[in-house]
């Protein structure tokens, strides 16, 4: 199973530095192109089902990969972004004296009511994934019927947000929570991870900007590859 892990394209508060949180911002026009070129890229991936954050910059994202594969796009709340309380719709700069960014940084179980802690985001995005996991391997061992659209596949696409993904990347590189940021998950990019029953679990691609390389994705039956950071 491979998991087509993208991020939303830009907006309008992504360019001006604001913390989005769970708020419905759209695409800007440079974002549109974005996720087109994500979508163009992804067009001859054999792709069986999308999930989306609720939000509506993921799903404008989500639906422009879905439309080429004939597929609906299924609204996930796991995959929503970090809920975020009084700091939403700040800049960095407006909120860097507040005395809970440190901890924030630091600590991913700390509880404050500007933010949702690293270990809930933990917590959902990954259990999601490990009951995509758990269905797949019911339905490849005859116990469910795979015929609905919408169902986990072979290649399936979660469309998330910046902090969800890197979060769920690290779990799957046997990182450390508190060291999730050091992952770089540009807007419009797209990770793949990988499940083999031979070679376990894997990173193949990370951060992939679709502009500069489609042949980077290659099908779940390929021998295993160097991790791929862009």
């Amino acid at each position: 199973m491979d998991l087509i892990l993208v991020r939303h394209g830009l907006t309008d508060w992504n360019e001006q530095g604001r913390l989005m949180g769970r708020s419905d911002i759209e695409l800007n026009t440079r974002g549109r192109a974005q996720v087109e070129a994500v979508a163009q890229a992804l067009s001859d991936v054999p792709v069986g089902a999308v999930f989306a954050s609720p939000q509506r910059r993921t799903q404008q994202t989500a639906e422009a990969i879905a439309r080429l594969h004939h597929l609906p796009v299924v609204a996930e709340p796991a995959l929503a972004e970090v809920w975020l309380g009084r700091w939403l719709g700040l800049t960095w700069n407006e909120v860097r004296k507040d005395p809970d960014v440190a901890r924030y940084l630091a600590d991913p179980t700390h509880i404050s009511d500007a933010f949702e802690p690293g270990t809930a985001v933990h917590e959902r995005v990954v259990g999601f994934v490990e009951r995509l996991r758990e269905h797949l391997r019911l339905r490849l061992h005859g116990r469910l019927r795979g015929d609905v659209r919408g169902e986990p596949d072979d290649t399936t696409v979660l469309v998330s947000h910046g902090d969800p993904l890197r979060i769920l990347l690290a779990h799957f590189l046997s990182m450390p929570l508190a060291s999730y940021r050091r992952l770089e998950v540009a807007p419009a990019s797209v990770s793949v991870v990988r499940f083999d029953e031979t070679f376990g679990t894997r990173v193949v691609l990370l951060n992939w900007r679709p502009q500069r390389d489609r042949d980077q994705l290659r099908p779940s039956t390929a021998r295993p590859g160097p991790l791929l950071v862009a």
